[in-house]
Formats: C-alpha cells, structure tokens, sequence
C-alpha cells in the first residue's frame, strides 16, 4: 500500500490528482490524506484530516509513503525505514505562500531513502519503479544524528 500525505495546513491537488490518476492505471492500493482540497480521489482511500494513531497506522502499513516536501513527514519516514517520495508545493501554481519547499528539493534529493519529484510525470515515472526504491537504513542513533546534522547544515545554507 502506498500512503500520500499532504499536511494539514494547505491542500495539494496536484499531487493527490497525479497520483489516483496512477493508481486507477496500475490497480494500486493508496491511502491519502487530503486536507481540505478540493480533488477528490477516484481510485484511492482517502481521509482529509486524521488522528495521530490512524496516521500512525496508515504509516506503518505502508511500503512507500509519498508527500509534499514537509520535513516532519520526511524524518518520520526516515525513522520507519519507508522510502519516501516528495512533490513540492509551487508557488507560481498557487500552491503555497513561497517556494521554499522547491528550495529544499535539491538537498532533500540528496539524502538515502528519500525521491523528489516537481511535476506529475517525474512522480508517476518513480511510482512506475516503486519496487526499486529503497529505504535510508536509518535505524541506529549514530546514523540519526548524522543525518539530523545534514539536515540542519542544509537548511542553513
């Protein structure tokens, strides 16, 4: 099962879109949170909003977990060992406030475990080899705190 989460704070369409539109082709089981867009999926399950034990189980259950670029969301799949695919919100598509999140999609790329993509083809095109992508491996606190420590040299570059 692949699991897309969007945030709380703004709707994502796009990606919610692009990705029922791949499910619907593929027959694939996908589970999204959707906040308050206005898309509704066709071909997946989906919840707007959800508790923290159902996204917990949604999470858990999931060989691949797919979001905007949110880094609560993508330390979360770190620590659970899931890869994990980021779309960002664009600006310039009335998607966010800023582009900060297309700021960060090119050192978010760069660490293990963790798929970016821009536009729906580049994210269909990953999903199409899911069964490729792999996990970061991050399970002991040294390689944590290492990846914790990139993280926050990013950010501030």
């Amino acid at each position: 099962m692949i699991f897309v989460a969007v945030g709380t704070q703004f709707p994502f369409d796009r990606l919610i879109r692009c990705v029922d539109e791949w499910a619907q082709e593929h027959g694939a089981a996908v589970h999204a949170q959707i906040a308050g867009g206005e898309y509704v999926p066709q071909h997946a399950n989906w919840d707007r909003f959800m508790t923290t034990d159902a996204f917990n189980d949604q999470l858990n259950a999931a060989e691949l977990i797919i979001s905007h670029a949110g880094m609560g969301n993508i330390i979360t799949a770190l620590e659970q060992n899931k890869p994990i695919i980021v779309m960002n919100r664009q600006h310039k598509l009335g998607e966010h406030r800023n582009d900060h999140q297309a700021d960060g999609l090119a050192w978010m790329s760069k660490l293990p475990g963790v798929y970016t993509a821009t536009q729906c083809s580049e994210m269909q095109a990953l999903l199409s080899r899911k069964h490729e992508l792999v996990a970061s491996g991050q399970h002991d606190l040294s390689r944590r705190s290492q990846l914790v420590d990139f993280i926050d040299q990013a950010i501030r570059a």
